[in-house]
């Protein structure tokens, strides 16, 4: 008995020899690749995204929870009219402590709530107490500008996770359509050939890992590695199949410029890639999922969610999954196009451009959900 014993101890540390000669090997030889691609640079993405104009022009500043956001405290000019920032990044004045009686509006959106083109105080947000209070809505309402250009669904229902609820809102206003739509390449510059094989979601969660994933993303390695795969991947992409599901939101000639650069070289050059064919921002499914959630986030606080269907300046009238949403759901929603396009005026006259109204449709957006809220029994 105690020879056996013998043997199969033996036979353990025989074992245990073999994998330690097998893994240490394997992992100096991890090191060393490491080491090698540290050297080299070899992580260094081939494909970049153009800044957006916003971007360019100094209003965003990287955000780890939602890509970006809005810098604090600005003062400068942005499409003949000044940005002006309160302490916490919202186009909006300092948010005081809440008062007894006050109403507050949490206004969440695109670059349409946020107001491109026109002064801050021209916002349907901005212009919002006026119009309750001419309507006799009866109580004090502060109204708080969270909008920021190119923002998604995703991105607003992350703020109002992660910060929105902090300022105390009666009522959220949700103004989302195109940008869950275009492709992955309209995001900031930050991104590279990985990150546009991405939706807005899977984008966040892989910026997020932890334990190995969390390693794997600082390592040059795996980067290098990732991002060649990424970059054949976009390389094999079939660019005559696709579906373009800007179509499914009234807006089936949309022209996307593309935005996509190859820096392999010296020079950045158009990387030549059919965008309208990559991933949307945000999928059909995300999209359906971040309204639920919106809806779930509100109701578990007893805060009030009112859903805009945004119109644009060649948007057609239409049903999609956001009408369809609010209608199943029973979520009060109102339709932007009335305002945007009303009877008798040229088509387009509302729009300094393809997407964002003059102070004007501003305007006549504040009289509408006016309207909208006054007519909800509380």
């Amino acid at each position: 008995m105690a020879g056996e014993a013998s043997d199969a101890s033996t036979r353990v540390r025989l074992r245990g020899r073999q994998w330690l000669f097998a893994i240490v090997p394997a992992l100096l030889l991890l090191a060393l690749g490491e080491g090698a691609a540290r050297l080299a640079l070899l992580a260094q993405p081939s494909l970049r995204s153009l800044p957006l104009d916003p971007e360019s022009a100094g209003l965003f500043r990287s955000d780890p929870d939602l890509f970006w956001s809005l810098a604090p405290n600005l003062d400068r000019p942005f499409l003949g009219q000044r940005v002006v920032t309160n302490s916490l990044g919202l186009r909006s004045p300092e948010v005081a402590a809440r008062e007894p009686a006050e109403f507050r509006v949490l206004s969440l959106g695109e670059s349409s709530t946020f107001g491109s083109g026109v002064a801050g105080a021209a916002t349907y947000t901005a212009r919002l107490p006026a119009e309750l209070a001419a309507a006799g809505f009866g109580r004090p309402v502060t109204a708080i500008n969270a909008g920021v250009p190119a923002y998604t669904s995703f991105q607003s229902l992350k703020y109002l996770e992660l910060r929105g609820f902090e300022l105390e809102p009666d009522l959220v206003l949700l103004y989302h359509e195109v940008n869950d739509y275009l492709p992955s390449s309209v995001r900031d510059s930050s991104q590279n050939e990985v990150g546009v094989l991405q939706t807005d979601w899977q984008r966040w969660e892989a910026r997020r890992g932890d334990g190995w994933t969390g390693w794997a993303r600082h390592s040059e390695l795996v980067g290098f590695l990732r991002l060649r795969l990424a970059r054949a991947q976009i390389d094999r992409f079939d660019q005559s199949h696709f579906e373009n599901p800007v179509a499914e939101i009234g807006l089936p000639r949309i022209g996307i410029p593309p935005r996509l650069m190859r820096i392999d070289g010296d020079r950045p050059r158009r990387a030549g890639i059919n965008e309208k064919g990559l991933t949307a921002r945000v999928s059909s499914d995300e999209r359906r999922r971040i309204l639920e959630r919106f809806a779930d986030l509100t109701r578990d606080r007893d805060v009030e969610l009112l859903v805009i269907h945004p119109a644009y300046r060649d948007s057609v009238a239409h049903e999609c999954l956001l009408t369809e949403f609010a209608e199943q759901r029973g979520v009060p929603w109102v339709e932007a196009r009335p305002a945007l396009h009303p009877d008798g005026v040229p088509r387009g006259a509302l729009f300094r451009d393809s997407w964002h109204p003059v102070a004007m449709g501003h305007a006549r957006l504040a009289r509408l959900l006016a309207q909208r809220i006054t007519a909800e029994p509380r």
